[in-house]
C-alpha cells in the first residue's frame, strides 16, 4: 500500500511539473496545430505520422518522406521507439500526434528514476521527495522543449541507476536494455548513456573476470550497431555540414544560464554561439546551493563516481569545442583542420554531450546533502530556491505550447483548395530544397500530404543521403529548365519561377504552387 501511495504521489508531482512546463492539452493526440509552428518538434510529429501512414512497421524506414528513397525515423527525430510501439496500431492512429504524450512520459520517467537513485540514501520519505524533485527538474530537460526525443534524459538517470549498484551493473542485460532503448530514441543520448557504461567497464578492468566483461561488452556493441544499421545510420553517404564548434558548451555553463530572463537569481550572459540552447548545462540556483553545501560538508562517500570522469573529460572537450567561451566571450580560438571538423560532424551539436556530467554532479550534491542531519530542511530550501530561479524559464517555455488551447490546425494554409490539390498529386515537392525558407508552411503542407498518404520529395531531416541529394539536385535542374514530372505538385518556396512554368502556377495563401 505504501508503494502504491508513493507511486501516486510521484506521478502527481510529475503532473505538476509538466503543467508548469507545457499546456496539458498538448497530450491530446488529436491536438495538432501547436506543433505545426515552424520548429523542429513539428517535424518530429510529421515523421512519426508519415511512418504510421506509410505502413513500414516493423522496419524503421519511412517511405513517405524524402520519397522515393525514403528516410528513417531517427533522421527526422521522430523517436523510433514510438514507431515500434505504435506501428501495430497504425490503422487507427492516422493524423494523430504523440509528441505531447511522449513529453509527459519523459517527465514521469525522469522523476521515477530520480526517486530510485535518491531513495536508498534518504533517511525519510520527505527528504527523498525533495531530492528526487531536485534531480528530476533540471533546466536541460525543460530547455529541450523543441526536441522531443532529447527530452528522454531519464535514459541518463537509468544508466546512472544501473551504474551505482554493482549487482545491477554486473548484469549485462541491464546495459543492453538501456543502450538499446537509447539507440531507438536519439544518437546523442546513446553516446551519453555509453559514457556511463564506459565508466563501469573502466572500473571493471582491475577486477577478476575482466575477459568475460570485455566479451559481454563486444556483444553489447554488436547489438547496438545492428539497431543503428537498421535505422540507416551507416552507409548513407551523409556529407559533413562543417559546423562542428558552432553549438558549444561554455566554460561557465553550470552557473551561467546563457539566456537573459531565464533565471531569476543568477546573472546571465547573452545567448550566442548556440550556448543558450544546445550548450545549456545550467544547474539552477537551487542545485548550486545543494552542491555547495555537499562540498562544504563532504559527508557522502561517492568515490565510485570517479570512474566516470575519463569519459566525461572526453565529452567535455567535444562539448567545449575549438572556441572556449567564458562570460559569453571567446577566451581562445583553436583552428582545427577540415578533416577533424568533418570527423566530428556527427556530434556537431556537441554542447549537449556534457549532460551526463551535469546530472552526476547534481546526484552527488543531493546524496551529499542527504548524509546531513538536517537533510530535509536543506533540500526543501534547495527546491524552493530552484523553483524561484527557474520560474521565468518555465513561464517563457510554456508560452510556446499556448496554441494547444486552440483547436485550429492550419494557420498558414487555410485555403480550401489545398486538400484537393494534394489529393490529385502523385507526389508533393518543395523547391528549393531548403527547410528554412518558411518551415511553418512546409510543415503544414507536409502534414496535409502525410494525412492523404502522398509521398513528399523533400523534408527536413538531420542528414540527407547521397542518393537523395543527387535526386534533389537533378529535380532542381529540371525545374529551372521548366520541366515538371507528371502528377507532381511543387511548392515554390522562394516564389521564383522559370518562364515555361509561369502559366501553370497559382498563388494560394501567399504560396506559389505549380502542378498539372
Amino acid at each position: 500500500m505504501r508503494r502504491l501511495l508513493t507511486l501516486i504521489v510521484l506521478i502527481a508531482t510529475a503532473g505538476a511539473l509538466f503543467a508548469a512546463w507545457m499546456h496539458p492539452r498538448v497530450i491530446d493526440p488529436r491536438n495538432i496545430g501547436w506543433l505545426l509552428d515552424g520548429h523542429d518538434r513539428g517535424q518530429s510529429a510529421i515523421g512519426l505520422a508519415a511512418y504510421l501512414a506509410g505502413g513500414g512497421w516493423p522496419s524503421l524506414h519511412n517511405a513517405l518522406l524524402s520519397a522515393p528513397e525514403g528516410t528513417s525515423l531517427l533522421l527526422t527525430d521522430s523517436i523510433p521507439l514510438l514507431g515500434l510501439l505504435l506501428g501495430p496500431f497504425a490503422g487507427s492512429l492516422a493524423g494523430m500526434q504523440f509528441v505531447g504524450a511522449w513529453l509527459f512520459a519523459c517527465v514521469v520517467l525522469q522523476l521515477l528514476f530520480a526517486w530510485a537513485l535518491v531513495r536508498p540514501h534518504a533517511p525519510d520519505l520527505p527528504s527523498a521527495w525533495f531530492g528526487a524533485v531536485l534531480l528530476a527538474a533540471m533546466p536541460m530537460l525543460f530547455n529541450r522543449f523543441g526536441h522531443a526525443s532529447l527530452c528522454a534524459q531519464w535514459l541518463i538517470l537509468w544508466a546512472l541507476w544501473i551504474y551505482v549498484e554493482p549487482r545491477r551493473a554486473e548484469r549485462p542485460l541491464w546495459w543492453v536494455a538501456v543502450l538499446g532503448v537509447a539507440a531507438l530514441v536519439h544518437s546523442y543520448l546513446l553516446l551519453m548513456v555509453a559514457s556511463i557504461w564506459a565508466g563501469w567497464l573502466l572500473r571493471q578492468m582491475g577486477a577478476p573476470g575482466r575477459v568475460r566483461t570485455l566479451g559481454e561488452a563486444a556483444v553489447t556493441i554488436g547489438f547496438v550497431a545492428l539497431l543503428l544499421a537498421g535505422q540507416g545510420v551507416f552507409g548513407g553517404g551523409f556529407l559533413s555540414t562543417g559546423t562542428y564548434g558552432a553549438f558549444p558548451m561554455a566554460l561557465d555553463a553550470w552557473w551561467n544560464p546563457a539566456n537573459p530572463g531565464y533565471a531569476a537569481l543568477m546573472p546571465s550572459s547573452p545567448e550566442d554561439h548556440g550556448r543558450g540552447f544546445e550548450g545549456l548545462n545550467y544547474l539552477g540556483a537551487g542545485v548550486i546551493f545543494a552542491v555547495v553545501v555537499a562540498v562544504a560538508t563532504r559527508r557522502a562517500a561517492l568515490r565510485h563516481l570517479l570512474w566516470l570522469v575519463p569519459a566525461f573529460v572526453v565529452l567535455g572537450v567535444i562539448a567545449i569545442g575549438p572556441q572556449p567561451l567564458l562570460g559569453g566571450k571567446p577566451v581562445a580560438i583553436l583552428h582545427l583542420p577540415p578533416w577533424v571538423i568533418d570527423a566530428l560532424d556527427p556530434v556537431r551539436a556537441g554542447g549537449r554531450l556534457f549532460w551526463p556530467a551535469t546530472y552526476v554532479l547534481t546526484y552527488a550534491g543531493v546524496v551529499g546533502v542527504l548524509a546531513l542531519r538536517r537533510a530535509t530542511l536543506v533540500l526543501a530550501a534547495a527546491v524552493a530556491i530552484q523553483a524561484v530561479d527557474l520560474a521565468p524559464m518555465l513561464a517563457a517555455i510554456r508560452t510556446t505550447s499556448a496554441r494547444a488551447d486552440d483547436p485550429t490546425v492550419f494557420t498558414r494554409t487555410r485555403d480550401p483548395r489545398w486538400p484537393g490539390l494534394i489529393a490529385r498529386a502523385t507526389r508533393v515537392d518543395f523547391t528549393p530544397a531548403d527547410p528554412f525558407v518558411d518551415l511553418q508552411v512546409m510543415e503544414e503542407v507536409t502534414w496535409r500530404a502525410v494525412c492523404a498518404k502522398r509521398p513528399v520529395g523533400f523534408t527536413y531531416t538531420a542528414r540527407v543521403s547521397a542518393k537523395s541529394r543527387a535526386r534533389l539536385a537533378a529535380e532542381r535542374a529540371a525545374f529551372e529548365r521548366g520541366e515538371l514530372a507528371p502528377g507532381h505538385l511543387v511548392i515554390v518556396q522562394d516564389g521564383k519561377l522559370p518562364a515555361a512554368l509561369r502559366a501553370r502556377a497559382v498563388r494560394i495563401d501567399g504560396v506559389v504552387v505549380v502542378g498539372r
